[in-house]
């Protein structure tokens, strides 16, 4: 299962007897599953959220290589890809507040300013980041949490239903669910926007 983390990420795909290949994985909207096949592998680089990624070169230059080596990849991921410093600085303001409004006055740039910058690096408007941000810090926090709704009020969601909706639509599970499996807990607290 493969959970929104805000991030892309550069993967080799290797298939026993079958050249290798490369691809960089579009943000998740929601949770989905990667089927696999006995000895199939992957190996992967994440990006920082916000990371604009000259794809079509990117794959192009490892394409191009004899033979497909991971650890060979880094130099050309550097080179093929840029993190804006002021998209950065937008996505961790609007994982700290519950209003864009509030981000852009920290930022000091107006509410549609922000929404523009984020739109045209992301692909995404500030609404998925601050949602994203919210149920991943939601689902994060359910094992200390001593009830749903006190999660759910912890978090900014109206209440208990509110945050199950967005985890289900996100996650694809109930909180309970989630907080109940050691392996969607350890998926949800990997690297990622939060």
């Amino acid at each position: 299962m493969v959970v929104p983390d805000g991030c892309r990420d550069l993967i080799l795909h290797i298939l026993p007897h079958h050249r290798p290949a490369w691809f960089v994985t579009d943000l998740a909207d929601s949770t989905y599953a990667v089927p696999g096949t006995l000895g199939e592998r992957y190996w992967g680089f994440r990006m920082q959220p916000g990371t604009q990624v000259d794809t079509d070169r990117l794959l192009a230059l490892l394409q191009a290589r004899p033979w497909n080596d991971a650890h060979d990849a880094l130099p050309l991921l550097h080179d093929c890809t840029v993190l804006d410093a002021r998209v950065a600085d937008a996505l961790q303001s609007l994982a700290r507040y519950s209003q864009v409004t509030q981000a852009a006055r920290e930022l000091g740039v107006s509410e549609r300013t922000l929404q523009r910058l984020v739109l045209s690096a992301t692909g995404r408007p500030p609404a998925y980041w601050k949602c994203l941000a919210r149920v991943r810090r939601a689902a994060q926090a359910l094992p200390e949490a001593s009830s749903l709704a006190d999660c759910a009020a912890d978090h900014g969601y109206t209440d208990q239903a509110h945050m199950s909706r967005e985890f289900r639509r996100w996650l694809g599970r109930a909180p309970a669910a989630v907080a109940a499996s050691p392996q969607w807990m350890a998926a949800v607290s990997a690297s990622g926007y939060c």
